[in-house]
């Protein structure tokens, strides 16, 4: 693999499981929208100790990628698609591999087990720590369904009240440069309007002293804060005019905010910080763990400054 090809790939984590099957899908679209290569990968650490007699062996890394290279293939012949089986630490590859390529994509439980990541025993260390946007796609009943336009029953009634459209939460407190240039050139390659979602709370000064909202102050705290918001969008928007950009301020809590907006969506963008450590290391911050357990959408953590 050249050096272009490292540095602008989508790659995407596999260990045979339904969620990484649901990454695989999401990561051959987006390659073949963005037209660059499909890097397949697998890692494990080398493992001495003999199968139980009782358990028949799993299926090799090798396989894994090469039954992935195969199904990818099948739904979309022209695109590019690379292998590689990686022996060593899963976390550390991935790292690594993040680093190498344009986004990594696993496959998430979301709120259905314990956080866990590519071959179920990768943490969120491995988010909270790449350079490089990570994208998380649940786990789907019938992928093929999906992309057959299928999965939903006419039977079904439930109607998300957004529609298809990329979502960004956005705030107004670190450089979100990453995380807009990110956001627009996905709404702009899928086609699909960005909708702007920044949550706020009125500050004391717009309530009457132990009493109720003063309505002209907070109508024009409500306009300052989307000035701001304009003003921090404006640049981007100017440099993808085909993106329809709609915007929203949500007064409740960020993580609340985001996660409702982003319901019925194709895509959740938040950012984390790279400065967010603690004494236990790195962390992603609440709104992008919020993202990462409760949205129902694909989930993309961008770090930015």
């Amino acid at each position: 693999m050249t050096d272009d090809e490292r540095t602008n790939v989508i790659a995407v984590g596999l260990d045979g499981s339904p969620a990484a099957t649901a990454a695989l899908h999401w990561a051959a679209a987006e390659a073949g929208l963005r037209r660059v290569p499909l890097r397949l990968v697998h890692a494990r650490e080398p493992d001495s100790r003999p199968e139980p007699e009782a358990m028949p062996p799993g299926p090799t890394g090798r396989e894994i990628v090469d039954a992935a290279r195969d199904d990818v293939l099948r739904r979309r012949p022209d695109l590019h698609v690379i292998t590689d089986v990686i022996a060593g630490e899963p976390e550390e590859a991935l790292l690594t591999v993040s680093a190498e390529a344009r986004m990594l994509v696993l496959g998430s439980y979301g709120t259905r087990r314990l956080p866990s990541f590519f071959l179920g025993g990768v943490s969120l260390s491995t988010v909270a720590r790449a350079e490089h946007p990570v994208v998380l796609v649940r786990a789907e009943e019938d992928p093929e369904a999906r992309e057959a336009g299928t999965a939903h029953e006419p039977e079904q009634e439930e109607v998300h009240p957004h529609g298809p459209r990329v979502v960004v939460a956005l705030g107004l407190d670190h450089d979100y440069a990453n995380l807009l240039r990110f956001a627009f050139e996905t709404a702009e390659v899928t086609g699909l309007p960005l909708h702007v979602v920044h949550a706020i709370r009125l500050p004391s000064h717009v309530y009457v002293p132990g009493g109720p909202v003063v309505p002209h102050i907070a109508v024009q705290y409500r306009k300052e804060v989307e000035g701001e918001v304009r003003e921090l969008v404006r640049p981007w928007a100017e440099r993808h005019p085909r993106v329809e950009l709609r915007a929203a301020l949500r007064l409740e809590g960020t993580a609340q905010a985001v996660v409702h907006e982003a319901e019925g969506s194709d895509l959740l963008v938040v950012g984390r910080c790279r400065k967010h450590r603690t004494a236990l290391g790195p962390r992603i911050g609440p709104v992008a763990h919020a993202a990462v357990h409760h949205a129902a959408c694909p989930v993309a953590v961008v770090p930015h400054d």
